[in-house]
């Protein structure tokens, strides 16, 4: 993940580390250049305040924090620029204000998918999937609808797949699921109460599990065995999920399309097998027309 979007986003920050962030946030470009004694005299904190930081960052050093500042800004600045003008929805935004809004947010929301998951952990979701039996995708609300969405796509494929809409049905296939099984666990939150209960079923039958959740601390990822997330951005002036679920659909395709390009000689027959004709019936009459 870019270590400036990093810093953003780390909340556990005493008040004197969160001098030394707020600092290098404003200009990047010049916190580079400094060296640590600098930094800690620009924020009038200490040069063990600035290691504490690159400690709870992950970084083993000043040096190595150095290295992937100076790494990441370019990213970083291009991010910025594209979303300077982004602020939460307003009861008094005009027309063009919540267009420029919702596009903005939406693309973010894409975008970040990419910056918040690692290529390993898309692969090694991508190679659950070719090892699973069958692959059940479990959440509520907005969720459920991404969870059928999904469940489409794994029949296209020819997979076996499942996607409950009640939470009776989801808990019973839950407490059943045989561990050759791989369960998707879909909360933007991370603390759906029946989410949460269907992750601690699968859990106790030892299930392999994937959340696919925001990038935030939350009770979801304390249960699954590898989590994927997206934004944490949502406005609360919103109608239901808006860019968390782009941002989930997002995710789910780039997994759906590494699980086609891994087996792809032999779903291309499935593939072909499974498209539904007569769906385009009347389409095809129209366009002759």
């Amino acid at each position: 993940m870019n270590l400036l979007l990093k810093m953003k986003r780390i909340k556990d920050l005493s008040p004197s580390e969160r001098q030394v962030v707020n600092y290098i946030l404003t200009d990047p470009e010049r916190a580079a250049n400094l060296g640590i004694v600098e930094i800690a005299q620009k924020t009038y904190t200490s040069t063990s305040t600035v290691m504490r930081l690159c400690k709870k960052l992950d970084l083993d050093g000043y040096l190595d924090f150095r290295l992937a500042l100076a790494a990441d800004i370019s990213e970083y600045i291009d991010t910025t620029m594209l979303f300077e003008k982004q602020e939460p929805l307003d009861s008094n935004d005009t027309m063009s204000d919540i267009v420029d809004k919702v596009t903005s947010s939406n693309v973010r929301a894409v975008l970040e998918v990419r910056k918040f998951n690692s290529l390993d952990a898309f692969s090694r979701v991508v190679e659950m999937m070719s090892d699973a039996a069958q692959i059940d995708f479990y959440g509520s609300g907005v969720s459920n609808l991404i969870c059928h969405d999904a469940m489409m796509k794994a029949l296209r494929m020819g997979l076996r797949a499942t996607a409950y809409e009640f939470y009776s049905e989801t808990a019973m296939l839950a407490k059943i699921c045989p561990n050759d099984h791989l369960a998707f666990l879909l909360s933007y939150t991370g603390q759906t109460e029946d989410t949460l209960r269907v992750a601690e079923y699968l859990r106790a039958g030892g299930v392999p599990t994937v959340s696919i959740t925001s990038h935030t601390d939350n009770a979801l990822c304390e249960l699954c065995s590898i989590n994927l997330y997206v934004d944490s951005f949502e406005s609360a002036y919103r109608i239901g999920g808006m860019s968390s679920r782009l941002s989930m659909l997002h995710l789910l395709d780039i997994l759906f399309s590494g699980f086609m390009n891994k087996n792809y000689n032999r779903l291309q027959p499935i593939i072909e097998k499974t498209f539904i004709k007569e769906t385009f019936h009347l389409l095809g009459q129209s366009l002759e027309e």
